[in-house]
């Protein structure tokens, strides 16, 4: 192993301290003589010896906290997650007031997506802490990840309570319900802290830029006339009432501006992302794709002056995703990846991209190869599941869930999606006691995850259970409404139900969101129009499907006779 962990000198000082007593025994004397000598072999590399003494150290004294977090933390460096949480806890354990033993156990529960320990640790932590802000972040950080949304909304909710609203507090709530596509609600955080803090023009700027994003102009107008009101020479907010549009007109022109200095080969090209950044996290957050068009003019500049850098279209490829242009998001992904493949947000990235455009044949091909480079990420076996299961390799895809489920550790939610897909693979191959099985154990590892929701509705929609199935799909569509395959699946739900202006709704947000390449939701768009009495736009979506691959047994026929 290259990598050094050095013992901080603090450490040792604590561990002396331990074994230092009125009357050292020469026991005593002994284990701190083997303890330096582990530090020494550890400081030099030899990681095997080190552990063996510490391990030794263990036996002779298992109530040593600072010996267990040793070992711990080596056990960690070598790989060995489990054995090194198992010492970890005990030191926590031994010496549950140390934060920093919780610390560092929380952050490998976070590499291992073991979420619900890690919100245990800080839950823990914020009882000691109930004033560390930071604490409670982290809390929520967890709890989030481990899906338990409304205990993340209490958390937040309990430190505003402890130090009051601040900035921060409401950001990350409105950013929360943001993700779940509940704009209203996102809408009053921001306009809660409006409230609290009056005075704050800044506070009513980000108000008026969301109501602006979300379309609103008239709400966003009326604060801007409150910031005029109070500064009358507040430019942005002059700019927007004067321009006619919106702060956009000021955050196009400051992106006009940076057009030189991205043609000069001497302004390096991290300065040069660091300078969009910000333009790709309000594209993500909003999908303005007026401000993605301009941040895109500056990427294909930075793709002619820096053509060997990955960074300029791994920029483009973030842009273009997020404004809804999946399409292309996927080749500048893999042109980013021909320049540098290791990294990992990329291929993730490509390949989501790849799953929500329905590309089965090259979610399968991208997967086989980041495996190549990632062996050990459970979220790639998860992807090559998914690829396998939609061009039928089916034994491949089970082999892929097999290998998920091992490198998932103890993430729930993850390894209830994971079995989710199981269940779906043997729904698609017929074995429907093994598909049963798979869908009642996903549910008991995640009762609330959207990916597990949308395919168990799936596999009832199969079996003709309409009611449950509208139940599992309408939970899954809620929490994620933008969400491609989550809303298809509510649209085929709500078409079987006879709710034909519902499933237009759903099935039109899948297609803006990706599901437009697909045949399948191309063809229900057909059914849903046919249905509303619209034959011609019906005909056209059916030979759309078509044109895209369709090859369902009745397409055909409905496009010839114009009829379902």
């Amino acid at each position: 192993m290259s990598r050094k962990i050095l013992l901080p000198f603090l450490m040792l000082l604590s561990l002396s301290a331990v074994f230092a007593q009125e009357q050292v025994t020469e026991e005593e004397v002994n284990r701190e003589k083997l303890f330096i000598e582990a530090n020494r072999e550890k400081l030099l590399g030899n990681y095997d010896k080190a552990v063996s003494m510490l391990r030794e150290l263990n036996r002779q004294d298992g109530s040593n906290a600072a010996v267990a977090y040793e070992l711990g933390r080596l056990l960690h460096a070598q790989g060995d997650i489990e054995d090194a949480v198992r010492y970890l806890k005990l030191a926590t354990d031994l010496a549950p007031d140390n934060e920093w033993y919780l610390k560092f156990l929380a952050d490998i529960y976070q590499q291992e997506g073991r979420n619900a320990e890690g919100a245990a640790l800080y839950e823990a932590l914020a009882k000691k802490s109930p004033d560390d802000q930071y604490v409670y972040f982290r809390w929520a950080y967890f709890l989030v990840r481990a899906q338990e949304i409304d205990k993340a909304l209490k958390v937040y909710d309990d430190l505003e309570k402890a130090i009051g609203l601040n900035e921060e507090i409401a950001r990350r709530r409105h950013t929360l319900f943001l993700g779940l596509g509940d704009t209203k609600r996102a809408a009053k955080e921001l306009e809660h802290l409006v409230e609290v803090y009056p005075k704050v023009l800044e506070y009513k700027h980000i108000l008026a830029a969301f109501y602006d994003a979300q379309g609103d102009t008239a709400a966003a107008r009326k604060v801007y006339e409150q910031i005029i009101a109070q500064d009358p020479k507040d430019a942005k907010a002059q700019l927007a009432l004067a321009g006619g549009s919106n702060i956009q007109q000021d955050e196009l022109r400051y992106l006009a501006e940076l057009r030189p200095a991205f043609e000069r080969s001497d302004v390096a090209v991290d300065l040069k992302i660091s300078k969009l950044y910000p333009f790709i996290t309000m594209v993500a957050e909003t999908g303005n794709r007026v401000i993605a068009d301009a941040a895109l003019e500056l990427t294909t500049i930075m793709e002619g002056v820096h053509n060997s850098d990955a960074k300029p279209f791994s920029a483009a490829g973030d842009l273009l995703y997020h404004s809804g242009r999946k399409k292309e998001a996927i080749q500048k992904y893999k042109t980013t990846l021909e320049r540098d493949e290791n990294v990992f947000p990329v291929w993730e990235q490509l390949l989501t991209a790849l799953y929500e455009v329905g590309d089965g044949e090259g979610l399968y091909k991208a997967a086989n190869d980041a495996l190549d480079i990632f062996p050990n990420r459970a979220v790639i076996q998860y992807f090559l599941a998914l690829g396998a299961d939609a061009t039928k390799r089916y034994d491949e895809a089970l082999d892929a869930t097999s290998m998920a489920t091992m490198m998932s550790g103890r993430d729930q939610a993850l390894r209830g999606e994971i079995q989710a897909i199981e269940g779906q693979v043997y729904s698609h191959q017929g074995d429907k006691s093994a598909a049963a099985a798979a869908f009642k154990q996903a549910l008991e590892l995640a009762p609330t995850s959207p990916d597990v929701n949308y395919r168990y509705a799936e596999y009832l929609l199969e079996k003709n259970d309409l009611k449950n199935a509208k139940a599992a799909a309408e939970q899954a569509a809620n929490q994620m409404p933008y969400h491609p395959y989550y809303a298809n699946g509510l649209a085929k739900v709500y078409y079987q139900d006879g709710r034909y202006e519902q499933a237009q709704e759903w099935n039109a947000k899948a297609r803006t969101n990706g599901a437009a390449y697909w045949p399948a939701a191309l063809e229900l768009a057909g059914d849903i129009q046919f249905q509303l009495k619209h034959p011609d736009q019906a005909v056209s979506f059916w030979q759309e499907a078509k044109t895209l691959g369709g090859d369902s047994k009745r397409l055909e026929d409905k496009i010839a006779n114009r009829s379902l």
